[in-house]
């Protein structure tokens, strides 16, 4: 078997160990997809372990990782790049991924050969005597298997809408007409649902032994589950489809004929997924997940060594002020910190060394500080939140800039403040914790120590620093809406000489959260939401568990008592508090908001691309001036061609 490491990958389900801030335990090595040689593949139990691993390969593969942000699952309304950056994240903004081009910039043929690994090391490890392989170990392989084949069935479902249902590895010889063709969607939900089920009861509740964190366990079964459910209850899948008529041309699954989606509403459906996340909750408890908290949070800052950072219009002298400051690092500790620093709310979490580089870098703005020889050093800057992200974290009162009358008027937002630092606007004044620990702007401080253990504020508007400057600092490294991203930037990130970044792998090799629990607490808020009725104050209790932790006023029942107000405020909150985690994109489709929230229109910035402009023209919104557009095909991704073509039973996505 090939042994070349591929990736790294982590679950957050006991501590991780650290020496001198960087990684010091040993991870799980994970293969590429490949198939093995049939002489060394199952001789002994090292080699069927390693046989295993290499079904955990597509969670890292370069298209399907869940916190790239150069893939598909980013490209929603949160931000945009630069025009030269040019990757699958804007080819889906811009509706360029076709059936013709989807092999290459598409998910289809990494999950189906993760479902086919899957299979196969099914089939062999029921085939083969292994040599010191006991029978509990083996039951866990199997059930890691079975985990792994429903997490890329429902990763399909959730990009590809209906797809064949995959259940044992399709023999060489089949003939054409023998292929299977796309499911019905509910059919593939159900298949994923009773997968984990099967292999919920070989899990284990924990990894004690670090080597194998990363590794499927109880909690993250539970929370496939109810991800599952939620994704069929959702409007898309439940009566909303906008291709209402699309049907197989012959293929049929049984109880549902030659349909793929369902043209009615079903409230059932958001019963089964409150069932589902009712299950995952009790699960991720009992297994010791928890939201990380103030306390703890504060001790992992003070163990970095890094002060509370500066926040327009907050005293962090007086104690509100201190809190406040306090809980914009909580924030951004709940993306960074690890298990062992006291961080339980990843459920599920991937680490992949190879692409530490890429969130980080950019984001960072193009200039930190200079070097030994006077050489601007500092990141590349071109993730650039759009004016929607920023008006859409709340207020420091929990409500939206437009819905708060305490707030400026829409009519002031880009006036200055008047603060101390006259480029900060009324926008970024008086906002949320979250907002100060994700976004970035004129007048800023960027991070407390990342220039050399110095703060960087950041000068939007002047080109010999963070402001736009085409010939100093190319294409490649210009924000291009005048905002920057903070989130997923370790806090204790520090460009310092010589070669200006010593500190920067070691804090970057940080969990990135597949599943995490206020995801969890919000996908239960929503389903009761739906439910309505008695369900409302549950629904509640969960919604404001996450809004207290983010230091936001609680959301009263009055509030919501109007039809289609509690599922409209907790997408709202799935917006602040899941900002840059790649669900945004899922969160639009499924709710069939592609129109509303990705039209070209939608995209807008400040004035940012001019060099050196004056207060005025800097603050003045513009519309992003990229080939942003939607259409609705674009709730599937297609199936590549060459599929479509090589078997009969398969129909193309609608309008490809």
């Amino acid at each position: 078997m090939n042994n070349r490491v591929k990736n790294i990958i982590i679950a957050c389900g006991a501590a991780v160990t650290l020496a001198t801030g960087m990684v010091a335990c040993d991870y799980l090595d994970v293969v590429p997809v490949e198939t093995p040689d049939r002489d060394d593949m199952l001789t002994d139990a090292s080699s069927a372990l390693r046989y295993l691993y290499g079904c955990y390969g597509p969670i890292q593969e370069e298209k399907t990782q869940r916190m790239r942000i150069s893939n598909y699952h980013f490209a929603s309304d949160e931000f945009v790049e630069c025009v030269s950056v040019y990757d699958n994240f804007r080819r889906m903004q811009g509706d360029q991924i076709t059936g013709a081009n989807a092999g290459l910039y598409g998910n289809w043929n990494d999950y189906i050969n993760g479902i086919g690994y899957c299979n196969q090391f099914l089939s062999d490890i029921n085939t083969y005597e292994v040599s010191n392989l006991n029978l509990n170990e083996k039951a866990q392989y199997i059930a890691e298997a079975k985990f792994l084949k429903a997490y890329y069935h429902y990763m399909l479902l959730n990009y590809c809408g209906p797809i064949p249902i995959m259940d044992t590895q399709l023999p060489m010889d089949i003939s054409k007409g023998d292929l299977p063709g796309r499911a019905h969607f509910d059919a593939g939900i159900d298949y994923v649902v009773r997968l984990c089920d099967e292999a919920y009861h070989d899990l284990p509740d924990n990894h004690a032994d670090e080597r194998y964190y990363g590794r499927a366990t109880k909690s993250i079964c539970r929370m496939l589950q109810a991800k599952a459910r939620v994704l069929a209850a959702s409007p898309l899948w439940n009566g909303s489809f906008p291709y209402p008529s699309w049907q197989n041309s012959s293929y049929e699954t049984p109880g549902y004929g030659r349909a793929l989606v369902s043209t009615s509403y079903d409230e059932n459906k958001w019963k089964l997924a409150h069932d589902a996340c009712v299950a995952a909750i009790a699960e991720a408890k009992g297994n010791g997940h928890e939201l990380l908290d103030l306390e703890t949070a504060d001790a992992i800052r003070q163990n970095d060594q890094i002060p509370l950072p500066t926040i327009p219009g907050i005293d962090n002298s007086t104690p509100e002020g201190e809190e406040f400051a306090k809980r914009v690092m909580l924030m951004r500790y709940v993306g960074t910190a690890r298990a062992n620093q006291g961080n339980r709310e990843m459920i599920w979490a991937a680490l992949d060394i190879t692409n530490r580089w890429a969130t980080t870098p950019s984001s960072v703005p193009h200039f930190v500080m200079k070097d030994e020889k006077g050489n601007p050093g500092g990141g590349w800057g071109h993730i650039s939140p759009t004016l929607y992200t920023v008006e859409h974290f709340y207020t420091a009162n929990g409500k939206l800039p437009i819905d708060d009358m305490e707030f400026p008027r829409e009519e002031e937002w880009f006036t200055s403040a008047n603060l101390a630092n006259s480029d900060i606007i009324k926008l970024c004044v008086g906002r949320e914790p979250r907002f100060y620990a994700s976004i970035s702007f004129d007048g800023d401080e960027y991070s407390p120590v990342i220039a050399g253990g110095r703060p960087l504020v950041v000068h939007a508007r002047n080109s010999q620093e963070c402001g736009y400057n085409l010939e100093q600092f190319g294409q490649n490294n210009q924000s291009q809406t005048g905002f920057w991203n903070k989130k997923l930037v370790h806090p204790n990130i520090r460009y310092s000489n010589p070669g200006m970044a010593s500190n920067v792998g070691g804090v970057a090799d940080h969990p990135m959260s597949i599943f995490r629990l206020a995801d969890l607490y919000l996908m239960m808020a929503e389903s009761c939401g739906y439910l309505g009725g008695s369900y409302i104050d549950e629904g509640l209790g969960y919604l404001n568990l996450v809004r207290k932790r983010a230091g936001v006023p609680d959301v009263k029942k009055e509030s919501v008592s109007a039809a289609g107000a509690m599922v409209k405020v907790v997408l709202e909150e799935r917006f602040a508090e899941l900002y840059f985690e790649g669900m945004r994109l899922e969160d639009i489709r499924r709710n069939v908001q592609g129109q509303q929230r990705m039209n070209g229109s939608c995209y807008r910035g400040l004035n940012a691309m001019v060099k050196d402009p004056a207060f005025e023209e800097f603050n003045t919104p513009i519309q992003v001036k990229q080939n942003l557009q939607w259409n609705n095909r674009m709730y599937l991704q297609p199936i590549p061609d060459a599929e479509v073509y090589a078997n009969p039973q398969l129909v193309q996505a609608p309008g490809y």
